[in-house]
């Protein structure tokens, strides 16, 4: 429906005050109706009111709700300086500001192991157990035949390894944090840094709300195994090819719960002096246990990707491989070499 409004003529005068008084004007009338001379007055008085009468035109206007579609901001400032008072100036209401986007920092492997090393570790050191014991029978026979034992200049940085895996995450400790954060970053690809608790931890592969519930039995060197692999520059697109698996709709699994549970094999190997050889021989015990790990996340991804592998087969596959990369490791540790060259042709990214 449309409706007329009444405008008024940019030409018009505001009347008269004389022309409201209607009765006055009708005695008048009525005392000279009589006389021609009167009558032409009237007439061209008659005349002379009316051009200053309002000019009355019809105009179109539109509904009111297709108005508000028209100029919706016009209608709202009007709602607005109706309801404020004439004596304040207009205030509109300002936009929120965003929250504050945190970037902090990458940190890498030698940044960590420098923390630790610095740390006071006494408080978990009486609870480490770095090697088997060698009791009874299978005790002589393992002396005899078993793995040679480590140099002692080495026992302090195997003992410190094993002290980390005791270590808990603590929310009052940042590099603990920027750890966690780094890893999430680098894999999801993305320099923003994430909430502490959330599902987009689901995104890595951990299984809950709470990273460091996934933790248990390797504290805080699962988190700095991981680290190793997708910040040193050899490893990193290795890294990336396992998480991109994991990703995969048939072969898909949660990458930090397994590269927990390699922590887990890689330890152990280490108790069990399996690693001793290779690192009396490069003089060295963290390198050396950051290169068998990265070795078992090869063979683990080498099967699980040509042999179409899925989540149903973990278990298996995980113990499997666990045997298999004890009894080889100079093997699996030359696999490792051979398939990080074929990313490129620099061989000093290659692990050494």
């Amino acid at each position: 429906m449309h409706s007329f409004q009444m405008l008024e003529s940019p030409k018009q005068k505001d009347p008269p005050s004389e022309f409201l008084d209607v009765q006055g004007r009708n005695l008048k009338n009525q005392a000279l109706a009589g006389s021609p001379d009167t009558a032409r007055e009237d007439f061209t008085a008659a005349q002379d009111e009316w051009d200053l009468v309002q000019c009355v035109e019809p105009v179109i206007r539109p509904d009111l709700d297709s108005l508000d579609d028209m100029i919706p901001q016009k209608r709202i400032v009007d709602s607005q300086l109706l309801s404020s008072p004439l004596s304040s100036p207009l205030k509109l209401q300002q936009p929120l500001a965003p929250p504050p986007v945190r970037t902090t920092p990458h940190i890498d492997f030698d940044e960590v192991w420098e923390f630790f090393r610095r740390q006071d570790m006494s408080h978990v050191m009486g609870s480490i157990r770095p090697t088997m014991e060698r009791r009874g029978v299978n005790g002589f026979f393992r002396t005899i035949f078993g793995p040679k034992k480590l140099k002692d200049e080495l026992i302090d940085e195997r003992n410190l390894l094993f002290a980390i895996a005791q270590c808990q995450f603590d929310n009052e400790e940042p590099i603990h944090f920027q750890v966690l954060q780094t890893i999430y970053k680098v894999l999801a690809c993305t320099t923003v840094d994430c909430p502490r608790y959330g599902n987009h931890w689901d995104v890595i592969g951990f299984q809950g709300m709470d990273p460091a519930t996934d933790l248990r039995g390797v504290g805080l060197l699962g988190l700095v195994h991981a680290l190793h692999l997708v910040t040193h520059e050899a490893t990193l697109p290795l890294a990336r090819d396992v998480f991109r698996l994991s990703h995969d709709e048939v072969s898909q699994f949660p990458f930090m719960v397994l590269s927990i549970n390699v922590t887990r094999i890689s330890l152990q190997a280490l108790r069990e002096g399996q690693l001793n050889k290779e690192c009396n021989s490069r003089g060295n015990v963290r390198h050396v246990l950051n290169e068998f790990f990265s070795a078992i996340m090869f063979h683990i991804y080498w099967i699980w990707k040509t042999e179409h592998k899925t989540i149903k087969d973990s278990g298996f596959l995980i113990k499997d491989a666990e045997v298999y990369c004890k009894k080889n490791v100079k093997t699996v540790l030359q696999k490792l070499q051979i398939h990080l060259r074929k990313y490129g042709k620099d061989d000093s990214l290659v692990l050494k």
